[in-house]
């Protein structure tokens, strides 16, 4: 008992101190940082209810086959979720395989017409790619959001040309505001099922790009992995498993 109150303490120290670090470094408005005080908020109660129960045994009237039932299925899910963390870090070192007809560059935020990082990461990345081989095609995949002034797409291709990137060579899909519409727009505009395809995303999120990829029908695609902020990959790693783990979810009730 003992050791499941540090346990939860230790959690909670840990989730809150992730939070308030996060929010100094990125901001209070940044995504999915309100997990991790949800999270600490949980252990906190969790820990209280197990001191509680040791000195009150205040859970003797829930039912045995209920706690069980209840842990069973907690470390079923927590099975679950370590599984999914594997399948993104199998990922987060792509690179593309071989020669390709096609650069897909996945949009991220733009604040007004600016740049983010993490957009910048991934545009850099394909840049490189990009100016080793120079006939390949690229396709700027992002609509417009919230904040946003002009489409991702408008934003990454001005951000190419400015790199030297021909404008000819740049083909902008301006309606996806979603990483699966990303990879059904850029399908319709290819038109080809069999065509080399790679996608160029933050390494936290090839995994999911490259399973709704080949959803959408490409049949041979492969990723290129951009670097992330290190120091907020932590909020990227388990935001980007629930999102991984909705996904599932979708495909298996269709």
């Amino acid at each position: 008992m003992n050791a499941l109150i540090i346990l939860f303490l230790g959690l909670m120290v840990f989730c809150l101190g992730y939070y308030i670090f996060a929010v100094s470094y990125a901001g209070i408005a940044s995504s999915f940082l309100w997990f991790w005080g949800l999270a600490g908020t949980g252990f906190f109660i969790l820990a209280i209810v197990t001191i509680l129960h040791k000195k009150k045994h205040i859970l003797d009237f829930v039912p045995r086959t209920v706690k069980i039932t209840v842990v069973s299925f907690l470390c079923i899910g927590v099975g679950i979720f370590i599984a999914i963390e594997g399948f993104i870090f199998s990922q987060m070192q792509a690179k593309p395989k071989g020669h390709v007809d096609y650069v897909i560059i996945l949009g991220a935020q733009v604040r007004g017409e600016r740049i983010t990082k993490s957009l910048a990461k991934r545009l850099d990345a394909a840049y490189d790619y990009l100016a080793k081989n120079e006939d390949i095609q690229v396709i700027c995949s992002g609509g417009q959001g919230p904040g946003e002034r002009i489409t991702e797409a408008s934003a990454m291709k001005r951000y190419l040309m400015d790199q030297g990137i021909s404008q000819d060579r740049i083909i902008t899909e301006e309606h996806s505001t979603s990483t699966y519409e990303n990879m059904k727009y850029s399908f319709e505009i290819i038109g080809d099922p069999n065509a080399d395809v790679v996608i160029v995303t933050n390494n936290f999120h090839v995994f999911r790009s490259l399973y709704l990829a080949k959803n959408v029908g490409f049949k041979s695609v492969s990723g290129l992995a951009a670097n992330s902020d290190r120091r907020l990959i932590l909020n990227y790693m388990v935001r980007e498993g629930f999102a991984l783990l909705k996904e599932f979810g979708v495909r298996l009730l269709h």
